[in-house]
């Protein structure tokens, strides 16, 4: 048995999680870039501006330095040094932070600390020999070369901004697939959802039709979340108390139909020799009353049969032999025998029936054939006319009866196939009313459809009958 949860609200309570979860991971990727995008962004401007700020820092403390440097020479002071010095110390603590920079390249870096390095040989001269001319050549060769430094430096941390721009216009792409990968993949979980459930109550479904269309041979079993398969029981246990009540019911008609069948023996029996005049002659009084009683009991007689016949047609599902025929065929066959019939009462009988294979039960379609075709002559005024066409396509095939009687009357239309039902039109003419119920029954068995058309006079009778049955057992061609 497959892994289900346990009820159905637990199934769809976990379908939207698998639809939302596609969404949730588009989401949580989309902040995820987005934050470390803008934490790098903000860092490169953070960096771009630090570079502006130290550049400018650096190349006025080059100048303060050269102004002091310049002014010791002239006053040969102690004071004019120490300015020196204290702008010096804001210098390299400058460079120092500079060079820091990320994304600085090590060549930059390297030429920041060689600058470092000039100065600070020129300086130790300085202060061994006094000499100021090699701090001063340092300090003019540091400033043009920081210049052309620093402007590096600067273009570097603008690119760095600039590939940080693009790779904001790279997310966005990202993000958009992203989004239609995850709205794609969330479609197909709910389709998925989607198509699990229809498949498990398509199973309910199709159980209860089964049940509904008298179907109580298969079992019942349901698979999928615990209440389902907990209804699944209940069906099961609902087939079977039906299928108990219908094999008592079965059983009973035909116990009854069997004890019947006998005393109305003798009672045909009896009456016959009384209309034969056995025991004595009658007088017109008595003929009439035996006349009476063999009408009756012949009446009766078929009555039984009827109810034996819809008892049959009504399992007929189960017991029919599929097996390969030509409709057109079987529908000549019984027009052969009313013709005659039809001849007597100067009914004429008109057909049009083109060449059709079927796949169906041969009793079944003669019954059918035969009860539509008795109406159709039954209720046929004299001289009257019967139309009868066969037609098929690749699916169905299509047998049409129609004849010039009193119709059916609106009132009547939907309980024509009940049994023992007669409409007012058809209770004049002797009959017990189970034709049409036993010939939808057949039809029904035949996974067919027997319908009343609407017809402007007279009845028209129409039966559709899948041509092919490829999911039941064929017998071979007779």
């Amino acid at each position: 048995m497959k892994r289900y949860p346990r009820s159905f609200l637990q199934l769809v309570t976990f379908g939207h999680l698998l639809v939302m979860l596609p969404l949730l991971v588009a989401g949580a990727y989309v902040f995820i870039a987005l934050d470390t995008l803008n934490k790098h962004y903000r860092t490169a401007i953070e960096q771009n501006s630090t570079s502006s700020r130290l550049g400018g820092e650096l190349t006025e403390d080059l100048v303060h330095m050269e102004r002091d440097l310049r002014r010791h020479q002239v006053l040969r002071d102690a004071p004019s040094l120490q300015d020196y010095a204290q702008v010096r110390s804001e210098w390299q603590n400058n460079v120092q932070i500079f060079s820091r920079l990320p994304p600085l390249p090590a060549t930059i870096i390297n030429e920041l600390h060689d600058h470092l390095a000039q100065e600070e040989a020129a300086f130790a001269i300085l202060r061994a020999s006094g000499d100021s001319q090699p701090l001063l050549a340092a300090i003019t060769h540091i400033k043009e070369s920081s210049a052309r430094t620093l402007d590096d430096a600067h273009a570097i941390l603008e690119r760095e901004q600039e590939k940080y721009l693009a790779e904001s216009a790279t997310l966005r792409v990202r993000m958009l697939l992203a989004a239609g990968i995850a709205g794609l993949f969330a479609f197909f979980c709910l389709w998925l959802i989607r198509t699990l459930l229809a498949r498990l109550i398509g199973r309910f479904e199709h159980a209860v039709l089964r049940l509904g269309k008298g179907d109580l041979q298969q079992e019942i079993a349901l698979d999928g979340p615990g209440d389902l398969r907990w209804l699944g029981r209940w069906l099961e246990w609902l087939r079977r108390r039906l299928l108990s009540l219908e094999e008592s019911r079965t059983q009973v008609l035909r116990h009854v139909s069997h004890e019947l069948k006998t005393p109305l023996a003798a009672m045909n029996e009896g009456a016959s020799l009384l209309a034969e005049q056995i025991a004595g002659p009658l007088t017109e009084e008595q003929s009439r009353i035996v006349r009476i009683l063999q009408s009756n009991s012949q009446r009766l007689q078929d009555l039984i049969e009827g109810l034996l016949r819809l008892q049959q047609a009504e399992h007929a599902a189960e017991r029919i032999g599929h097996e390969k025929l030509h409709f057109d065929q079987q529908v000549e066959q019984v027009l052969d025998t009313y013709r005659l019939i039809a001849a007597e009462r100067k009914i004429s009988i008109q057909c049009s029936l083109q060449e059709t294979p079927i796949v169906a039960g041969r009793e079944a379609l003669v019954t059918v054939i035969h009860n539509l075709l008795s109406n159709a002559v039954k209720f046929s005024p004299e001289g009257g006319e019967i139309r009868v066409t066969l037609q098929h396509d690749s699916k169905q095939a299509t047998l049409d009866v129609y004849d010039q009687g009193p119709g059916i009357d609106a009132d009547d239309s939907g309980k024509i196939f009940d049994p023992f039902y007669r409409g007012k039109t058809t209770r004049q003419v002797p009959g017990v009313g189970l034709g049409l119920t036993i010939s939808r029954e057949f039809v029904l068995a035949l996974r067919g459809e027997l319908l009343l058309m609407q017809s402007t006079g007279g009845a028209h009778f129409r039966v559709l009958l899948p041509c092919h049955a490829p999911y039941l057992r064929i017998q071979p061609d007779a």
